[in-house]
């Protein structure tokens, strides 16, 4: 019997997810279906059937459509990739008409704190979790302290929004070069101390702000499969510094592994989760990973972490629907390195 799931507008990975799904399930395993807000979109080529969103109104009057949307077209999963917070609060009303909904985690509470990073960070902290040196920072005041503190134990400093993703909003406090040199290199890693005194200046303290000690070594990437707060699988994309960005390596890796698994209990997180790290290199050449943040969602990589063999989209359709048991479920392979491609298509 086929499965009707319907995903909701969400990023460019939705359809990367759909093209996975289908490359791994059994004819006529899952029809997919996918809501957007705009006819123009490359998910018309990959979903089995489409759906425009509407395109205003109330709260409500959104649910409502996508309730009589489940009714009309018999989905019987809707995997939201977006509106967490309003679909959170109406689970009864979509359980009593039959539809289940695969949502990261049990409430709007947790959702809120988890897309908090400085509230996110506390609670990983009360929990044992290793993460850079952070403050809190919405004053120039703040900032300079903070940057005192880290200069005397000889780190860089970094800034980012509490709240953002794509990295938005992320630089390097870097005095090393000018605003002009900057500019004209087309730079948008870094930012004098300076520069940044005067944004938070004329922000007048409405734009809270995380200054992180900066960390040196690796980026790990880690995409999870989850089950309401357990950690079922992982694939750990490492970014090694030394390769310009320009590939990655999945491995097996108990450090990331385990940092993962907490902040998915910690949130109690479920379906596709994205975990970062990073090393801090002590003076020693010892490398110690450091949670970054978690995403109640797939990350943009998805795609990439699919190449170890383990299709994480495909099994999370298949653990919802319960036709596998999670024993059964395919471990990644590691050693293998990726890299992505752009290609076009046409609309």
């Amino acid at each position: 019997m086929t499965v009707r799931v319907l995903a909701t507008r969400g990023l460019s990975n939705v359809r990367d997810a759909i093209d996975l799904i289908h490359q791994a399930m059994a004819p006529a395993e899952f029809h997919l279906g996918v809501s957007y807000a705009t006819q123009y979109t490359p998910l018309r080529l990959v979903a089995d059937s489409f759906y425009l969103e509407p395109s205003d109104g109330t709260a409500e009057a959104y649910v409502e459509w996508l309730l009589a949307l489940c009714r009309e077209q018999d989905f019987r999963w809707v995997w939201p990739q977006s509106r967490w917070s309003l679909l959170l609060g109406e689970q009864d009303r979509f359980r009593s008409a039959g539809v289940g909904l695969i949502l990261p985690c049990p409430n709007g509470e947790l959702l809120a704190e988890v897309q908090d990073k400085s509230r996110a960070n506390t609670r990983l902290a009360a929990a044992g979790v290793p993460l850079p040196q952070t403050w809190q920072i919405t004053t120039s005041a703040e900032f300079v302290e903070a940057m005192k503190a880290l200069n005397q134990v000889g780190r860089q400093g970094c800034v980012k929004p509490i709240q953002s993703i794509y990295g938005l909003g992320f630089r390097l406090i870097d005095d090393s070069q000018s605003p002009l040199d900057r500019l004209l290199a087309n730079d948008t890693f870094a930012i004098s101390a300076a520069e940044f005194v005067r944004l938070l200046d004329m922000a007048q303290s409405q734009r809270p702000f995380l200054m992180m000690e900066y960390l040196t070594g690796d980026e790990r990437s880690i995409d999870c499969l989850a089950c309401h707060g357990r950690l079922i699988r992982a694939v750990v994309r490492r970014k090694h510094a030394r390769s310009g960005w320009r590939w990655q390596l999945i491995e097996t890796d108990s450090e990331a592994w385990e940092i993962a698994r907490r902040a998915i209990a910690a949130f109690e997180l479920n379906g596709l989760v994205n975990v970062q790290t990073r090393e801090r290199i002590s003076a020693d050449g010892r490398r110690e990973q450091c949670f970054l943040e978690v995403n109640p969602r797939m990350s943009g990589g998805i795609y990439l972490s699919c190449e170890s063999g383990l299709n994480l989209p495909y099994w999370l359709l298949r653990s919802v629907a319960h036709s596998i048991d999670e024993a059964a479920i395919p471990h990644p392979a590691t050693g293998v390195r990726v890299a992505k491609i752009e290609r076009a298509v046409s609309l």
